[in-house]
């Protein structure tokens, strides 16, 4: 990761199960990765309700990031887990063809909800011929919490941190469930704890030395 951010131009690819789901885990490392000149992409799996008005909080979220946003599956309404593994996957070679990057970020596979969970193993499965970076964060607030003891690598979002929160914040249909100031604190809590003001921790899949 640390070539990623001193590489100016680099592609980085986030994948989400769900709108909001990217900002609440990695937005604010994906935000200095932007500000620092690399290419952003957040690939949102599915939309299961109200899509028009998450669609739109959603394209609102990335444009805060300076990210490029597709939502794979824009057809229709649909949980990933209605979804069949070899669809998803397909899917996901063909957005990772397109983007080529250098790093990846999704979903942990020990995040309790089990569209995350899928995601990863989508995600773990499309980039077996892949040259690249890979990392891991949790989105589920009830995880949260875990962070510290499932992470093992620290990124610094000091000067991100409002960047991640407003990002969030334009999610306003399930800001009754998303507590910005409870990510605010977790991300002071993680920067407390690996040297910074404020950080987001990830898990570390794969990396290139």
């Amino acid at each position: 990761m640390n070539r990623i951010l001193q590489e100016k131009g680099g592609r980085v690819l986030a994948f989400g199960a769900h709108p909001d789901d990217i900002e609440v885990g990695a937005g604010g490392l994906l935000a200095r990765l932007a500000a620092q000149g690399a290419e952003v992409t957040m690939a949102v799996v599915s939309i299961p309700s109200n899509a028009e008005m998450r669609r739109a909080e959603a394209h609102a979220s990335a444009d805060v990031i300076d990210a490029d946003l597709f939502v794979l599956y824009d057809e229709k309404a649909c949980r990933v887990e209605d979804i069949a593994m070899h669809e998803l996957v397909r899917r996901f070679d063909n957005i990772i063809g397109d983007v080529r990057p250098d790093l990846v970020i999704t979903h942990s596979s020990n995040d309790l909800h089990w569209d995350h969970g899928l995601v990863n193993r989508a995600t773990v499965s499309a980039l077996r011929r892949t040259p690249c970076d890979l990392l891991a964060y949790l989105s589920s607030p009830e995880m949260n919490a875990q962070s510290r003891s499932l992470g093992n690598c620290f990124a610094d979002i000091t000067g991100y941190v409002d960047t991640k929160l407003a990002a969030i914040g334009c999610h306003k249909s399930q800001l009754h469930h998303l507590d910005l100031e409870s990510s605010r604190d977790l991300a002071r809590a993680m920067g407390r704890i690996s040297g910074y003001e404020y950080a987001e921790c990830f898990e570390v899949l794969r990396v290139r030395i």
